[in-house]
């Protein structure tokens, strides 16, 4: 096979015919091959929508170019530890939430990223499920059946692991691509996280979560504030985080439940970006990369998707808000630039950093500042009696007392009291 023969050169005639091609850079391809010869690898033993191994692979690589050190020291494990248990004991004066007997991770970017993967694989393979027979589904109809094999070239450069009947090549490229792409964004995520529940969604570390020392201590010099008031911060968020989803575990079966609904009805036949297979040549690298682009290869909503992710993006910034609120009145006696930190972090929020690359192109998801503030503002107005302010989160339909919004029954009744969890498991 062509793959074989190109594998067999050495590196240096290699790296030639790459920069000779169409591509963007050798070392982008490089990455590309490589990946496709870790799909072709793991494609046999993986034979779900989502490929686990290889987004960890590039998720790993993609992160590795951005961090120099992955290494925590002595010092700053114990002044994080330390922080995490003031928080907790800051905390018991806010909320009525309980304390988890577990403790806090101290982790590493690189911990982080690979930690990661599972917890973003298992909440988006919904929709890649639904992409990837969507996509198929839309190729095979304009470019029809057929028991012919292909082997794939990119831009003179054969790639390995597709030598298939169309309906596989197209299936194995949007797999392929997928976990290309949200690799490369759980990794581009890595050096901007500074907790596990930065995305309103739990990412790493269990029940009690996790901070990224790494990432705090450049937050921190950036911010030019002291560490150990960036540290009580963010331990306070992400104790706030953990003790309000310990305390209602159904959010994070909503949030699973929401993105499920939200799949369930992608249909490309809708899309008015959907790829032009005009031009869709398997001969042509930015015919392979287009296939399935979580930037462009977007559907129309269609009204179910809409309410899907209208009713998602409210429970984040409830969620998000009720976070911000708690961590304000339990840590403004005791870190003196928490105003400073609070800014910083709104700031973070309306610039898209705390949306995650990840729901944002799949969704379009986004939290609304303007709307984060005014919930935040209600939040506070509800402390006067902690536990009744707490106490609306036992039940969804209780949180129409803090911004005024019915939630309405889905086709099978209640469906918060639907759990996907099972369905997402792998």
């Amino acid at each position: 096979m062509a793959w074989e023969k190109f594998s067999s050169l050495p590196d240096s005639i290699k790296d030639e015919l790459l920069s000779q091609s169409r591509l963007p850079s050798p070392l982008e391809m490089r990455k590309i091959y490589s990946a496709f010869q870790a799909a072709g690898r793991e494609g046999q033993k993986d034979k779900g929508a989502v490929n686990q191994p290889l987004i960890t692979q590039m998720a790993l690589k993609t992160a590795e170019e951005k961090h120099f050190k992955n290494t925590i020291s002595a010092l700053q494990f114990d002044r994080l530890s330390q922080a995490t248990s003031s928080a907790n004991l800051w905390l018991d004066s806010a909320s009525s939430t309980l304390p988890l007997p577990e403790k806090t991770k101290i982790l590493t970017p690189h911990q982080w990223t690979e930690g990661s993967v599972k917890a973003w694989t298992r909440l988006v393979t919904p929709m890649a499920q639904a992409m990837e027979e969507s996509a198929t589904n839309y190729f095979l109809k304009f470019m029809g059946s057929g028991d012919y094999d292909y082997e794939i070239f990119a831009g003179g450069i054969p790639l390995p692991g597709i030598n298939a009947d169309r309906q596989s090549i197209i299936q194995n490229v949007v797999k392929t691509n997928f976990a290309i792409q949200l690799g490369s964004a759980i990794g581009e995520m890595s050096i901007l996280t500074l907790a596990s529940f930065d995305y309103g969604v739990r990412t790493v570390g269990g029940k009690a979560g996790a901070l990224i020392a790494e990432n705090l201590d450049a937050f921190a010099q950036d911010a030019q504030l002291p560490k150990e008031e960036a540290y009580a911060f963010y331990a306070l968020r992400e104790m706030a985080y953990a003790r309000l989803y310990n305390s209602a575990p159904w959010i994070e079966g909503q949030i699973c439940t929401l993105v499920y609904k939200y799949s369930r009805d992608m249909d490309l036949e809708n899309s008015d970006s959907a790829p032009d297979t005009s031009t869709a040549d398997f001969m042509n690298p930015s015919g392979l990369s287009n296939l399935v682009n979580l930037s462009t290869f977007k559907a129309k909503d269609s009204e179910g998707q809409k309410k899907a992710k209208e009713s998602l993006q409210r429970l984040l910034t409830l969620v998000e808000s009720w976070v911000d609120c708690v961590t304000w009145r339990a840590g403004s006696a005791f870190i003196p630039h928490i105003s400073e930190l609070r800014e910083m972090m709104r700031r973070r929020r309306a610039e898209g950093e705390m949306t995650g690359k990840i729901l944002a192109k799949l969704m379009g998801l986004g939290l609304d500042p303007k709307y984060l503030r005014e919930m935040c503002a209600k939040w506070d107005k509800l402390s006067g009696n902690v536990e009744e302010r707490d106490r609306l989160w036992s039940h969804p339909r209780l949180l129409s007392k803090v911004d005024g919004k019915e939630e309405e029954e889905g086709e099978n009744g209640n469906d918060w009291d639907l759990d996907f969890t099972n369905l997402l498991k792998d």
